[in-house]
């Protein structure tokens, strides 16, 4: 029987493998540190470009939002021009269709009074037709009388003859039937008669020489007044110029009756149509610029009213 002896095996191979497990082990800790840091770039990369998504994806919706909110400030801008729009056409529609009923009214009224001239011109016409018969009616009596008239006594004394009766008398006479009856009394115009509650009351009235119709309009002013019982004296202001219309003044301090006829002057100037306001004297009531020529029976600044005329007063 044979049997083989093995010798003791190298330590220079059991080195090597432990060198070679070494050399494994220090490659995979490198291995392992290169996957590390990799992952740890790989993550803070993601966390990078999640922020920079993040931030973009804000940057994005604040963008779209102002795009959002100035497309609806300008929609609404819009809208309310379209509806200025709308109701400035509603206002001319409302303006036309006035002008169009005053238009139909004025029609209207032309149409009536042409009918009412119509008739009066017929009633005219018929009335001059009898007239004219009722003359000639006379004046055939008149003939017939005549003949039939007897001769007069000479032993009578003659008198004084009455006033011979022709026939151009007799159509006179009949020209004027209401010669008898007393005229009807002229009623008084709305301006004379909401003014006849302040008679007495002393007004001044100031026309501008610069303006050509003032004198014109001052003195319808003036007549308006006198007519209504009131006390109006007119001056002539020159050296003043650049006042429009017709300006009723007020002295400070008035009472309430001045005030109260001063406003129903002015109703009445706006209801004839004149373009009228009311203010106060600019300064001392006895100070005025220019000069003033006029009546010497009454200063010019007693008046507790002033009547300013200017141009443009209608």
């Amino acid at each position: 029987m044979t049997i083989a002896v093995t010798g003791p095996r190298s330590n220079k191979r059991v080195t090597m493998d432990i060198e070679q497990l070494r050399g494994s082990a220090a490659f995979m800790e490198r291995a392992i540190v290169a996957s590390l840091i990799a992952t740890l770039v790989a993550g803070a990369a993601l966390g990078i470009t999640t922020w920079l998504s993040f931030r973009f994806s804000r940057a994005v919706f604040a963008h779209e939002y102002a795009a959002i909110h100035l497309y609806k400030v300008e929609v609404g801008e819009h809208i309310a021009a379209l509806k200025q729009e709308v109701s400035r056409a509603h206002e001319r529609a409302y303006e036309f269709e006035q002008a169009a009923a005053e238009a139909n009214a004025r029609a209207a009224q032309a149409a009536s009074e042409s009918a009412t001239g119509n008739e009066k011109a017929r009633t005219a016409e018929v009335g001059a037709e009898e007239l004219r018969n009722r003359v000639a009616e006379l004046g055939k009596q008149l003939r017939e009388a005549t003949a039939r008239a007897p001769a007069p006594d000479a032993r009578i004394v003659a008198a004084e003859p009455p006033p011979a009766v022709t026939k151009d008398k007799l159509a006179s006479e009949s020209d004027t039937p209401s010669a008898a009856a007393p005229p009807l009394p002229t009623p008084p115009s709305p301006i004379v008669a909401s003014l006849k509650k302040y008679a007495g009351t002393k007004a001044a009235v100031y026309v501008l020489a610069e303006a050509s119709d003032a004198p014109a309009v001052g003195a319808t002013i003036s007549g308006y007044l006198g007519d209504a019982g009131w006390a109006p004296l007119t001056w002539t202001w020159t050296g003043v110029s650049g006042i429009l219309g017709v300006t009723v003044l007020i002295k400070d301090g008035n009472d309430p009756v001045m005030d109260e006829a001063a406003s129903a002057v002015l109703d009445a100037l706006r209801s004839a149509g004149f373009n009228a306001a009311k203010g106060n004297w600019p300064a001392d009531w006895r100070s005025f610029r220019g000069a003033l020529s006029g009546p010497q029976t009454a200063g010019p600044t007693e008046a507790p009213i002033r009547i300013v005329v200017g141009s443009k007063a209608r």
